[in-house]
């Protein structure tokens, strides 16, 4: 039987120029993510008092977005409007997404519903909340100052 010399990293570094190839092929304003639309980046941390929940909204006021709280989920919705362009203007590159979006993040159902508060402030919407909810709480929605 005749052998067969096979070279692992001699094969992945062909691999690799044919993916590199392939991604060249396409323009500069194609995306992978087409469909998608804006969904904000979180993140949610704590410390010894408050549970904290960090939002980018990059160009977004209060006004476009709406927060609630209901059975220990967070959930925020809004809308990231385009630009009006006109009729008379070709895009070059467009990497910005926009349009709908709703996030919903567990939390927990033991969330004090009075501690629920809300700043926007340059495109980064913080939301802070304490522990030791009540039973039997109801949906709580909270205003952005």
């Amino acid at each position: 039987m005749p052998h067969i010399k096979f070279d692992p990293m001699k094969e992945l570094e062909f691999l690799s120029q044919r993916m590199r190839k392939f991604a060249d092929e396409f323009p500069e304003t194609f995306s992978f993510e087409f469909g998608k639309g804006f969904e904000p980046k979180v993140d949610v941390y704590h410390d010894e008092t408050r549970i904290h929940v960090v939002a980018e909204l990059p160009g977004m006021s209060k006004e476009d977005v709406s927060l609630s709280f209901a059975d220990g989920v967070l959930r925020l919705k809004g809308a990231k409007k385009a630009p009006e362009l006109g009729e008379a203007v070709a895009i070059v590159r467009g990497e910005r997404s926009f349009g709908e979006f709703k996030r919903e993040i567990p939390i927990g159902r033991n969330i004090n519903p009075d501690s629920l508060s809300a700043t926007m402030r340059d495109g980064v919407l913080t939301i802070l909340m304490q522990e030791k909810a009540k039973e039997g709480q109801s949906e709580q929605n909270i205003t952005i100052d």
